[in-house]
């Protein structure tokens, strides 16, 4: 009864020990062991932390190099960018002058006139209260007055637009000028450079431990009046088409992230802001001469409504003499000068993107379907950049075909290596007269820049329109005279 009492609801109590029993025995842990356990417990911990760190400096480094390479791409895509808007902009000024050499252009003038009100044969009551009204002395004051203000505003309109730069300030235009022509050259070397290395000849370093191009190109933006930063671009460089360590693709990839630095270390945007500097005359002469002729204008009308007829006349010719300096501010050579050296900059840099392309074809970075090789419409039978004058005896187009077919032979390097390099070298050739051309086109901005204005025109204008007013209020005046007298 005592077990069922206990099993009803009484606590448990625990096992007792019994003398005798084989019981697992306790370990003792001295402080020596302690501190062994703390020690390497540490150990583990700057082991751990010391992974971490190398880790994190690892995960670093490859981040700022993904960056670098992002900015790369980036740059590269927006020098493309830019390219592409400035061949769109070439090609509408050459529609546009297309058009305008078809007749294309319509000018349509204005069919309605005004009506003119018709006189009737009682109007000589109301003639005469107009001359009456034209005696007053308030009118011709203040005629003379816009008169005075309209030779001030010409005679200062006249001496701001013949401002023109001096011979020596055009010196910038020049340097930038040749250093894109020196630097096509390194382009074209760096060219035959990677040619040779793709068909199994890699290119020897010079004595500085660079690709001779890179050597070239650093010697030509070392110049004085060029951006030093381009050349510190370009020390960086890794000779890749020097060494047979080097992958192709990185390689190829170097060349053309190299090429692209070659190409645009001197930006055509330097070249803009250098012709904007050098327009001859200014902005606020122009603004005055339009503001002389249009005070003349409102001199004359207030004259004729006035009823001086004779002076209102005088001052309409003076008016009209303002044109001879209005013509001499328009600067149309100036325009024209500006627009030929923009055409005559881009097209060696548009005949050497033809020979990119075609070496990127060659080196892998591009790839030409069989339906662009093989019709005679396709990628290497014709190319916009062709049809400009670029290749005016088809020399480049047809060396770009034998490229093409012998690489769709697949023939050995030695083969290829002869294909490419007559292409560069028949590009070379096709680009020595457009460098003629740009050389000419600068010297003619540079005429238009430095020769000053029609001294003779602009003396006749200025002198008609400040004379011209005053000479028809003393007529007036003395007319007045004569019929107060009488």
């Amino acid at each position: 009864m005592s077990g069922d009492g206990r099993r009803g609801g009484g606590p448990e109590l625990p096992p007792m020990t019994i003398l005798g029993e084989d019981r697992p025995d306790v370990e003792d842990t001295t402080v020596e062991e302690l501190r062994a356990q703390q020690e390497q417990l540490e150990q583990a911990r700057r082991d751990l932390a010391d992974r971490t760190r190398q880790e994190r400096e690892r995960a670093a480094q490859q981040l700022a190099a993904e960056r670098r390479r992002a900015e790369r791409e980036l740059a590269r895509r927006q020098r493309e960018i830019d390219d592409a808007e400035r061949r769109l902009l070439r090609t509408e000024r050459r529609l546009r002058r297309q058009g305008a050499g078809s007749g294309a252009s319509v000018d349509l003038t204005p069919t309605t006139r005004r009506r003119r009100r018709s006189r009737r044969a009682d109007d000589d009551l109301l003639d005469a209260a107009r001359a009456e009204a034209s005696t007053r002395v308030p009118r011709l004051w203040l005629a003379a007055t816009l008169a005075l203000a309209a030779g001030l505003s010409l005679a200062l309109g006249s001496a701001l637009s013949a401002e023109r730069v001096e011979r020596g300030q055009t010196g910038t235009l020049t340097v930038l000028d040749t250093a894109q022509a020196d630097l096509r050259d390194a382009v074209s070397v760096l060219d035959t450079e990677l040619v040779r290395y793709a068909t199994g000849e890699p290119v020897p370093l010079d004595g500085a431990g660079q690709l001779p191009s890179v050597t070239t190109a650093q010697e030509v933006l070392a110049r004085d009046g060029l951006d030093p930063f381009a050349a510190e671009r370009l020390a960086e460089v890794e000779p890749a088409l020097a060494s047979d360590t080097v992958s192709p693709v990185r390689a190829a990839t170097v060349w053309r992230d190299t090429r692209l630095d070659m190409a645009y270390a001197v930006s055509s945007w330097d070249v803009e802001r250098e012709l904007e500097a050098m327009r001859p005359g200014s902005a606020l002469g122009t603004t005055l001469l339009w503001a002389g002729g249009l005070l003349l204008a409102v001199g004359a009308v207030v004259l004729l409504r006035a009823g001086a007829r004779v002076a209102g006349a005088f001052v309409a010719l003076a008016a009209l003499a303002t044109s001879l300096l209005v013509v001499q501010d328009t600067q149309p050579g100036w325009r024209e000068a500006v627009t030929a050296h923009e055409d005559a900059t881009d097209r060696p840099g548009d005949l050497q993107r033809v020979v990119q392309d075609d070496l990127q074809v060659l080196v892998g970075l591009r790839s030409v379907e069989p339906w662009e090789a093989d019709d005679e419409y396709g990628y290497w039978n014709q190319h916009y950049a062709l049809e400009e004058g670029a290749d005016p005896d088809g020399t480049v187009a047809q060396v770009r075909a034998d490229l093409g077919r012998t690489l769709a032979q697949e023939g050995g390097q030695e083969a290829q290596r002869t294909a490419a390099l007559d292409l560069v070298a028949a590009a070379d050739a096709a680009r020595a007269p457009l460098e003629a051309d740009l050389v000419t086109a600068r010297e003619a901005v540079v005429a238009e820049a430095t020769t000053g204005p029609s001294t003779a025109l602009l003396a006749a204008g200025l002198g008609l329109a400040v004379l011209l007013p005053f000479a028809g209020l003393g007529a007036e005046s003395i007319a007045r005279r004569r019929k107060e007298e009488a």
